[in-house]
C-alpha cells in the first residue's frame, strides 16, 4: 500500500513538472508573437506618423501654389464681389 501511495505521488509530481514544463513552452512562443506585435505595431504608428505629415504638406497652400506653378497655372483668379446691387438685381 505505501508503494503504491509513493507511486502516485511520484506520478503526479512527474505530470506537474511535465505539465509546467509544456506551459513554459506555449508561454515562449506567446511572448515571441507579443514581441512581433508590438514591432508590428510601433511601425504602423511610424507610419501613421509620416504619413501624417505628409498629408499636412500635401494641403498647405504652399504645396498648391507649387503645384500651379509647376502645372502653369499663373493667371491669378480676380474675384467678383456681390457688394454692388448690379449682380444682385441683374443689371
Amino acid at each position: 500500500m505505501n508503494n503504491l501511495i509513493k507511486a502516485i505521488v511520484s506520478f503526479f509530481f512527474i505530470a506537474l513538472v511535465v505539465a509546467n514544463a509544456a506551459i513554459f513552452v506555449v508561454e515562449i512562443k506567446s511572448s515571441t508573437e507579443v514581441t512581433r506585435m508590438e514591432t508590428e505595431l510601433e511601425n504602423l504608428k511610424q507610419s501613421n506618423i509620416d504619413l501624417e505629415n505628409r498629408l499636412g504638406e500635401v494641403s498647405s497652400l504652399e504645396y498648391a501654389a507649387s503645384m500651379a506653378a509647376a502645372m502653369n497655372f499663373s493667371k491669378k483668379a480676380v474675384p467678383t464681389y456681390l457688394d454692388s446691387l448690379k449682380y444682385a438685381l441683374n443689371r
